[in-house]
């Protein structure tokens, strides 16, 4: 792995607004608000700015890249992290899908083949007594599988860190609905 593409989770505190707008955009492909028939771009895109240059250069984006390689790079901009002393983290950060691993096994991806709900809730939650436990607790929570019991201790841990990224509301009761749909599993 060339180690020019690694980020560590210092680089995606709660202040780079830029990351969590693209993140927080696309890595919840089952997630609307049926009532208002909106998704998290929707959301997210009335309070943080979007930056297309920025995702691009992050991602690694170029002209050609889907017809190319559909979407994957062969050293995508990648985070490493540990969860555990005995697990860690990656998150690989291709133009075309983001792709989530345990101890280097894939649980899941968020892109147009979507795998999702691999992780239990209550084992993702664990991971907020750590230091920058919060931070984690977002990368973790696509691959989340949420019971609906699970929902009132989610939506105010979700309120605080979402108020901290600038998000208020109503918009922000609405994205926390929204998200919180797509972590329900569907048949």
């Amino acid at each position: 792995m060339s180690t020019e593409n690694i980020i560590h989770l210092n680089h995606l505190q709660f202040d780079n607004t830029r990351f969590w707008a693209y993140f927080l955009s696309i890595n919840y492909p089952c997630a609307v608000l049926e009532e208002s028939d909106c998704s998290m771009p929707d959301f997210v895109g009335q309070v943080l700015p979007v930056d297309t240059q920025w995702i691009d250069c992050f991602t690694q984006y170029y002209d050609g890249v889907f017809e190319e390689s559909d979407g994957y790079l062969e050293h995508p901009t990648t985070l490493l992290a540990d969860l555990s002393p005995t697990e860690h983290f990656k998150i690989e950060f291709h133009p075309g899908d983001t792709i989530f691993y345990i101890n280097d096994e894939e649980i899941g991806c968020t892109g147009p083949h979507w795998e999702l709900w691999k992780i239990p809730y209550q084992k993702i939650k664990e991971v907020l007594v750590q230091n920058d436990g919060a931070v984690l607790f977002q990368l973790l929570l696509p691959m989340a599988a949420l019971e609906p019991d699970d929902t009132s201790h989610l939506k105010p841990i979700l309120e605080k860190q979402f108020s901290e990224l600038g998000f208020t509301e109503p918009v922000l009761a609405q994205m926390i609905d929204c998200l919180v749909s797509g972590l329900i599993k569907t048949e």
